[in-house]
């Protein structure tokens, strides 16, 4: 009876949320965002994480709100915001485990219902923008911090992401086994015939491939998993306010390993190697400009639908609607930019594709995800089963209001950073004599003989082009250097 009750709750507060998911949450605040109308985003993020705060969306609406007041300009707010962030998964990893009442509510309900704890590449994103945020501010004790927080993030994404993998999978156990007592059968007994039917099913195939085949939980993620922008943005700190000897080093280390994860083919981060060695050597160093490309959004998550069979005690029951998260590449996006300097023209390299780097991610949990997802809703349907027997004429109503409640809890967990870039590039050139760097048509003057870094941002095809600069002299320079409205997509 208690499960009953518990199932009762979760679906009056899914009747009471709407169902709407981060997807749906997110769109107003998309349309404004691709259109690069990063004042009017950021009034839309700020409505909602209002409402979020103290709930178990608030770290992925922090992170979505972060990113946009990045994007308008506050560095002040984009900091405070994505602090606000690292403390709240801080606190999540300080937890011992995924705790055992979560994964049970998620086994009655969905993934939704747990708090968003973040990704691998949130926290390293979160880093990177932490970092460019205190640098661009010209706070470089506080961009240090949080540089050695990003270290630390990128060491230990593939060993982390494993562990908490495996504690999910054994809460999932625990719970399921608490879940068939109450409901005299195990619920797994449904899992092979519904995985079986699903892996047959062309929606299946073609949503994920082959990515879910022969897949173990906690497996060894990819080198993609990391991140060779955050790399870089260490890099070129330690290379440029390092203070001693082992702060070269690490800038080297940091180019070393950014380069290697990229197969040894970038130019930027060999040419920037290279200069660590001449900075090391005593070699006179000379004015170096960079042009940083953020274009596009990171993917959604979406969910497709099948309608599976499910089985207890040999017994046949309804086929069961079963909704699975799929990424959906977003593909407004200009993937080059004009960089012209000296009189001549340079090229922007990628050295992040995000898409890739979140796919990897999603794939390396897709199994426990598919697995988790057909347990609820066996663990579900089973209830339903037995609850409806138990009712005796009163079974209908029970299974009507199964079917209400299996309505209600239905949908995947759609919850993803969506103001992440597509793309992030980077041109590497000598600053120009003059000073003077145009990018796409716009003239941006640079301090001659410094480090410089341009970042332009395009968050969509049609939207306005972001520019901002900043140096590593301890004056303030930093300084938004104007937009640029794009033509309209065809």
């Amino acid at each position: 009876m208690k499960i009953l009750q518990i199932a009762f709750a979760a679906a009056v507060a899914a009747a009471v949320s709407g169902c709407a998911t981060h997807t749906s949450e997110t769109a107003g605040m998309r349309r404004a965002w691709l259109a690069g109308d990063t004042a009017r985003a950021g009034v839309e993020v700020d409505s909602v994480l209002e409402d979020k705060k103290g709930g178990g969306d608030e770290l992925v609406w922090r992170l979505e709100c972060g990113a946009v007041a990045r994007a308008d300009g506050d560095l002040k707010k984009s900091a405070e915001e994505l602090e606000a962030a690292h403390s709240a998964v801080r606190g999540f990893e300080s937890e011992s485990e995924t705790r055992l009442s979560e994964e049970t509510e998620a086994f009655l309900t969905n993934r939704s219902f747990i708090p968003y704890k973040g990704y691998n590449y949130d926290k390293i994103m979160m880093g990177v923008y932490l970092a460019l945020d205190y640098i661009e501010q010209k706070d470089f004790d506080r961009a240090r911090v949080q540089l050695k927080r990003l270290e630390n993030y990128q060491k230990n994404a593939v060993q982390l992401n494993r562990a908490r993998i495996e504690r999910e999978t054994e809460n999932l156990e625990k719970s399921a086994r608490k879940t068939a007592a109450q409901n005299r059968d195990s619920a797994r007994q449904n899992v092979s015939g519904a995985m079986r039917a699903a892996a047959a099913s062309p929606e299946f195939r073609r949503h994920y491939g082959d990515a879910i085949a022969g897949q173990k939980f906690g497996q060894q993620a990819k080198s993609l998993y990391v991140n060779p922008f955050a790399y870089w943005v260490a890099g070129v700190y330690f290379a440029n306010r390092g203070e001693d000897s082992a702060d070269r080093q690490l800038a080297q280390d940091m180019f070393r390993i950014g380069g290697e994860v990229l197969g040894g083919k970038s130019e930027v981060f060999a040419a920037d190697y290279a200069r660590c060695e001449d900075i090391v050597a005593g070699k006179p160093a000379v004015g170096i400009t960079y042009v940083v490309y953020e274009t596009g959004c990171a993917p959604l998550r979406r969910q497709f639908r099948l309608d599976l069979p499910l089985f207890a005690v040999g017994r046949n029951l309804p086929h069961v609607a079963v909704n699975f998260p799929y990424l959906e590449p977003q593909n407004s996006y200009k993937p080059d930019i004009s960089i012209v300097a000296g009189g001549k023209k340079y090229s922007a390299e990628t050295v992040a594709d995000m898409d890739a780097i979140i796919q990897e991610e999603f794939d390396n949990e897709l199994a426990l995800v598919v697995t988790k997802t057909l347990l609820s809703a066996a663990g579900k349907a089973a209830a339903q089963y037995f609850a409806a027997q138990a009712a005796g004429d009163f079974g209908v109503l029970v299974n009507i209001g199964g079917a209400i409640y299996q309505s209600l809890t239905n949908d995947a967990d759609l919850r993803t950073w969506t103001t992440l870039p597509k793309q992030i590039k980077i041109a590497r050139m000598e600053t120009p004599a003059d000073g003077v760097v145009t990018v796409d048509g716009t003239r941006v003057e640079v301090a001659p003989n410094a480090v410089n870094i341009i970042f332009a941002k395009r968050t969509g095809a049609a939207g306005r082009l972001i520019l901002r600069k900043f140096d590593f002299s301890d004056a303030p320079k930093s300084a938004a250097v104007g937009s640029v409205a794009a033509e309209s997509s065809k």
